[in-house]
């Protein structure tokens, strides 16, 4: 996909880089300055670049700080032998019943119930396996790439002539 929508010297170095979305970013931002647009709006673009790279940090923080295997263990281990103890507990609750026989579907339901919560907890140490990323990803490129191909005046307002004898264009003579 990289290659598809970059020129092939920009994607190999992306590609060959030790850290692929940072190289991406400094491409993203090296692009943003060759923008024809209003330095103002420029330095907003690159703030909001800048507040994704750090979301990027913060989110690979996330993925690459593992929960401790041995806290995943305990908690099943706990899990099953307190939910095949669960029996011994409930025997009494249903004496009403015949021969305790509710017992069995009331402890099925109990232990269905009791481990999905763990497997929603196990899931949830690492969000980024169950997110849909490539969706994110997409909508955000056509979001883009709409931002990039709109030209001055493509809103219906009529254009500014620019004054070339500001400061700004004249180096200060």
């Amino acid at each position: 996909e990289l290659y598809d929508n970059l020129p092939p010297s920009q994607a190999e170095k992306i590609v060959a880089a030790a850290h692929r979305p940072n190289a991406a970013l400094q491409d993203l931002s090296y692009a943003i300055d060759d923008l024809p647009m209003h330095f103002v709006r420029k330095n907003q673009v690159q703030t909001a670049v800048t507040i994704f790279e750090d979301n990027l940090g913060s989110s690979e923080r996330l993925l690459t700080s593992p929960v401790p295997l041995f806290y995943s263990r305990h908690l099943a281990r706990f899990l099953s032998i307190w939910l095949i103890l669960l029996p011994l507990g409930l025997y009494d609750s249903f004496s009403s019943s015949w021969n305790h026989l509710a017992l069995i579907p009331a402890t099925a339901v109990i232990s269905t119930m009791l481990f999905g919560i763990e497997e929603i907890g196990t899931q949830l140490e690492e969000p980024f396996t169950v997110l849909p990323m490539q969706a994110f990803c997409d909508k955000i490129y056509n979001w883009c790439m709409e931002i990039v191909s709109w030209t001055p005046g493509d809103n219906g307002r009529p254009m500014k002539e620019v004054r070339l004898d500001h400061a700004y264009f004249t180096d200060g003579e």
